[in-house]
């Protein structure tokens, strides 16, 4: 009974760990870089991931798994871009490119739920 119940807690540990393992280099692989933005008051905090096309996707943040709130439609950039990001009130962001040229100037607004 007791190796029964030692084999039990040593095959959880180890799915467990299997498990954190694979949710920290998740990131690793899809993802390039990522930037944490908090509200002003602290009551929102959003993440800002950037995949191999500097493509930027909202993510809230929360407890266990964050909530996708936007992702960019356009097709990605050939160079490392970054979007700004500006609080326009506790539950609206706005991220905006900026290019040198002007010539790809973009603009979105995302409503945090």
């Amino acid at each position: 009974m007791r190796r029964k119940r030692i084999k039990y807690i040593v095959v959880s540990a180890t799915l467990l760990l299997a498990i954190g393992l694979c949710r920290s280099c998740y990131n690793i692989f899809v993802n390039t870089e990522q930037e944490i933005f908090t509200s002003p008051q602290g009551t929102n905090t959003i993440i800002v991931q950037y995949d191999f096309m500097s493509r930027p996707t909202v993510y809230k943040k929360r407890l266990l798994w964050d909530k996708e709130l936007w992702e960019y439609p356009g097709s990605g950039f050939m160079k490392t871009v970054h979007f700004n990001v500006e609080w326009l009130s506790e539950d609206k962001i706005r991220i905006s490119y900026d290019d040198k040229n002007d010539e790809y100037d973009e603009e979105f607004i995302i409503e945090i739920p």
